[in-house]
């Protein structure tokens, strides 16, 4: 009877390790039939595989390379655990790497298989390799494998010999390029990379790595599982997360696709639902040619493509104006942006979105602004704005916006030009472009100003911000501002008032001159 034991668990044995260490159905068949899990409620259960977490398995030792976006508490990486669990457990000589955001979190994944191997058979555990270790963060066998549970903070690098890395809430590390720093070499000589996470806004990392993977620009293998990826919920279970939980939280935990899951989970300042209602139109994309500063005599080209694209041409009688956010003009630094809104029809026009120096960009904004019917301009200063606003003060351009700021030294108001973005000014001009926006007000055909803005949201501080750019939603709620001020004879003062220039000092001698003089009226008396 002994003998005829000895022979059944051999046998099954043999049934779980399998062919090689790439046996999806010996892992399944091991996971099915030994492998158990804490359940909340009913305590320490087998793993019940859903349809999912198969196919998910059949991926992971079927790719190299496997990135994963996925909603909250479907089990990833409870499986992520078991499969580490049975690649080091039934096969020797395997390193495998487990990188979770802090502490706390690598000690809770590695658990996961600690318990699992716990509850192992007793003859499975006398057949198997011998367990060396028992800590918080390394499961180790006398076969030569083990599994290193580890914060991503801490360098895997040195074990360059791993087979298997696994990278647990990848977009919630507080260091996510230098973690990919440390796992490529490994990648680099055999091992493979598996990436798992909820989403934590767009614009981040692991939102980057994943559009990388799918458009097919890298060797990464990309998996989504929205919130029905668990059978045991339904259309009632996710009504009921959706009356308690904030839109953005509910994206992020509870995503019905990757779209939602990066753009609603940042909690975008914009309504994305309806910003993907909107029908875009293909733009006419050209260039504006001139040459000595000529702006005025500026040649609309479109027989190759440009930085200038347009949807239509300026039509008589009119208003136009162009808001303007000016970047440094490095090539791989933010971009500078302008919009034009017909004021007539609330329609954006025209836009321009490019590298060029800041000097540069401000002859492009008068040649634009000449050819639709010398447009009020308004160039935010913050930066290298000013530099924007000089270039188009030398062109004579005659409509620029100029602001009214009190001068408290002087007790007196002067006319300085630009706009300022400040924090009062950004969110009474965003919070006015969203009411555009939300009511219907603006006629926007732009799609590349539509995803910017649906990327555009608002962080635990309150502060709004692009991820990762906002030069084409600032430059369009600049125009939007503007179309307050293109008939206000003030807002487009040509007059040199600035602060601390030439005119200014100028304009101190003058007054200084109309004052009496100490002791003008005295009068010296002989004796």
């Amino acid at each position: 009877m002994q003998r005829h034991e000895r022979l059944l668990n051999e046998a099954e044995w043999r049934r779980c390790t399998g062919a090689s260490k790439t046996d999806v159905e010996a892992l399944i068949y091991w996971m099915e039939s030994y492998a158990h899990i804490q359940h909340p409620e009913q305590g320490s259960i087998l793993i019940p595989l859903r349809a999912a977490q198969r196919e998910i398995l059949y991926t992971w030792i079927d790719q190299r390379y496997s990135i994963v976006l996925k909603a909250r508490q479907i089990g990833w990486s409870t499986l992520a655990s078991l499969y580490a669990l049975w690649l080091s457990f039934f096969h020797s000589d395997q390193m495998i790497i487990m990188l979770s955001k802090g502490e706390r979190e690598a000690e809770s994944l590695l658990s996961k298989a600690t318990y699992a191997y716990d509850r192992l058979p007793d003859w499975q555990k006398r057949r198997g390799p011998r367990r060396l270790t028992k800590n918080l963060k390394k499961l180790a066998f006398d076969n030569a494998s083990q599994i290193l549970s580890m914060p991503s903070k801490e360098d895997p690098g040195r074990s360059s010999t791993a087979s298997l890395v696994f990278v647990d809430e990848w977009a919630f590390l507080d260091n996510p390029e230098e973690a990919w720093a440390s796992i490529e070499p490994i990648s680099d000589v055999g091992g493979r990379v598996i990436g798992l996470s909820t989403a934590n806004g767009s614009g981040d990392f692991f939102h980057n790595f994943w559009l990388r993977a799918e458009q097919g620009l890298s060797d990464f293998k990309h998996m989504f599982y929205p919130w029905s990826a668990n059978s045991d919920r339904d259309d009632e279970w996710y009504a009921s997360k959706a009356r308690n939980m904030p839109g953005w939280q509910l994206a992020q935990e509870y995503p019905r696709n990757p779209d939602e899951a990066f753009i609603k989970s940042g909690n975008p300042v914009f309504d994305t639902d309806a910003l993907l209602a909107i029908n875009t139109i293909e733009p006419t994309l050209g260039w504006l040619e001139f040459r000595n500063h000529q702006v005025r005599q500026a040649t609309l080209r479109t027989d190759t493509p440009g930085p200038f694209e347009y949807w239509v041409l300026p039509e008589h009688g009119h208003g136009y104006v162009i808001g303007a956010d000016v970047a440094e003009g490095l090539e791989y630094g933010d971009f500078s942006s302008a919009h034009v809104i017909d004021v007539r029809t609330n329609a954006v026009v025209a836009s321009w979105h490019g590298h060029v120096d800041p000097d540069v960009f401000g002859e492009i904004l008068a040649a634009i602004g000449f050819k639709w019917n010398t447009a009020l301009i308004g160039v935010e200063v913050n930066n290298h704005g000013l530099t924007t606003c000089k270039a188009l003060q030398r062109v004579n351009y005659p409509r620029l916006y100029y602001r009214k700021t009190l001068d408290e030294r002087q007790e007196k108001w002067l006319s300085k030009v630009g706009w300022a973005t400040t924090m009062k000014s950004k969110p009474l001009m965003i919070d006015d472009l969203v009411r555009m926006m939300r009511e219907n007000e603006m006629i926007l055909p732009c799609a590349r100003t539509i995803s910017e803005m649906r990327t555009f949201v608002r962080d635990d501080r309150g502060k709004m911000h692009g991820s990762p750019h906002d030069d084409r939603v600032i430059s369009l709620a600049i125009a939007n501002q503007m179309c307050q001020y293109q008939r206000t004879p003030d807002a487009t003062s040509d007059e040199a008032n600035e602060y601390w220039t030439l005119d200014w000092f100028r304009g101190l001698l003058k007054e200084a001159d109309t004052k009496p003089r100490l002791g003008e009226h005295n009068v010296r008396t002989s004796r």
